[in-house]
Order: C-alpha cells, then structure tokens, then sequence
C-alpha cells in the first residue's frame, strides 16, 4: 500500500512562549511502499538524512494513505 509520510518539528515550550514559534515540517511529504502506516513510518525515520541529529521526542511522524 502507498502512503504519505511527513515530519514536524514541535517547538519547545520556552520557544513556544517566548519567541511564538510555531512547528515546523522538517520533512516534506515522502511516498512510500509499506505493509502498513508503522512500517511506513519506520522506514522512512530510518532512511531520512533530515531527521539525523534533531531531537527525537520533539518530532511527529505524520502518515496518511495515499
């Protein structure tokens, strides 16, 4: 099955308050094979350059059919 992966980075709660960030997509939608929505999520965290060395509690991993 296709599906539309994504990834938006939350601001921080002092950037949130403070400065009024607002989150920010640090992974442009990424079509994907996979046997379901996990398997599409995990593939593409594993493969993306974008991700590496960002803090991974503070990322959503969006998926949706395609």
């Amino acid at each position: 099955m296709l599906y539309w992966v994504a990834a938006i980075l939350e601001p921080t709660k002092k950037d949130r308050e403070e400065l009024s960030k607002e989150e920010e997509l640090i992974l442009q939608p990424k079509i994907v094979v996979a046997k379901d929505d996990k398997a599409a999520a995990i593939k593409v965290v594993l493969e993306s350059s974008e991700l590496k060395g960002k803090d991974m509690n503070r990322i959503n991993i969006v998926v949706r059919p395609f």
